[in-house]
């Protein structure tokens, strides 16, 4: 890895931390998700970012990949658990980062989900080194968490982030089970997260999709206008998850909804169901970005993240 990919990848660690230093200040009752989310967007693209996937914004039991919808009311309640998840990239090296906000300042299990998440995430990063089993990882994930007397989800993980890729191999667990043997590579790039529950542990699809995708765009029998809006969509989101929020070349509400469930029931584009714990548990979240070199970890997703 040259040192211009290193600098992309820390270009990118800031912006996300900022991004998630303003969500820390701006969450509280009463406060919409669409705001929160497009002023967290908008401080990644202030710092000369991209958007590696939209905020996520993920309430409760929801663990992951709910991201406000176009004319979005959702408000922060008084109480409960909202996972940030944030993702930004430079020349497509991307990172990712989450912090989950305690919304009432609840002790208890509210408190306990938390620290358990940020505390496993803590041990993780000190565990992660060249060679080390990912299982060895999960091993240390699942012990942390466990003190707590909480459970992590068996079914969500960590994940290796390639150029324009948000979802490599490996899958890094956050229980010693379920994962292959597969270790941890100097000068690869890795974003490791705890999930916490009080609830069965593991997590399913929901009914709701609003992160999405490109593809297959080679289908046959499109239309002429249809190709053209297909290579709009790959021009400005490549291969990256994406809001229809962000869609700005199409107008108005309806329409960009209506071309979006098109294309989803040809499989030109592909959705993220949201991601709910199946009994119906609270969740906490803590991630961060790491770079492995040969003789130690970096943490990319830091304000503070010079080499």
């Amino acid at each position: 890895m040259n040192d211009e990919i290193i600098q992309s990848y820390l270009k990118a660690g800031k912006a996300v931390a900022k991004a998630l230093h303003l969500a820390k200040l701006i969450v509280r009752p009463g406060a919409k998700f669409f705001d929160i989310a497009t002023l967290c967007e908008g401080e990644i693209l202030k710092q000369g970012c991209g958007l590696a996937f939209p905020a996520n914004m993920s309430l409760d039991a929801i663990a992951a990949h709910y991201s406000p919808i176009l004319e979005d009311e959702t408000k922060v309640p008084e109480h409960g658990l909202l996972k940030i998840d944030c993702g930004a990239e430079y020349d497509g090296y991307i990172a990712d980062a989450a912090v989950t906000v305690n919304i009432g300042g609840d002790k208890g299990i509210y408190e306990d989900l938390v620290t358990a998440s940020e505390e496993a995430l803590n041990a993780a990063i000190r565990t992660a080194r060249d060679g080390i089993k990912v299982t060895d990882i999960g091993k240390e994930i699942y012990k942390t968490i466990m003190k707590y007397n909480v459970k992590p989800i068996a079914n969500l993980g960590g994940h290796g982030l390639g150029q324009f890729e948000i979802h490599d191999p490996p899958f890094i667990p956050n229980t010693p089970k379920g994962a292959d043997n597969s270790q941890l590579i100097a000068d690869h790039v890795y974003a490791i997260e705890p999930f916490t529950t009080n609830g069965y542990g593991q997590v399913k699809n929901g009914e709701e999709t609003n992160i999405f995708e490109v593809g297959n765009t080679k289908k046959k029998n499109m239309k002429i206008e249809e190709r053209a809006l297909v290579q709009k969509f790959k021009s400005k989101f490549n291969s990256l998850p994406f809001s229809p929020r962000a869609v700005d070349f199409i107008e108005g509400t309806s329409n960009i909804n209506s071309v979006i469930d098109k294309f989803r029931r040809k499989g030109i584009l592909n959705g993220y169901p949201i991601l709910v714990e199946i009994a119906g548990g609270m969740v906490a979240q803590t991630e961060h970005t790491i770079i492995v070199f040969n003789d130690k970890v970096h943490v990319t997703t830091t304000l503070d993240n010079d080499l």
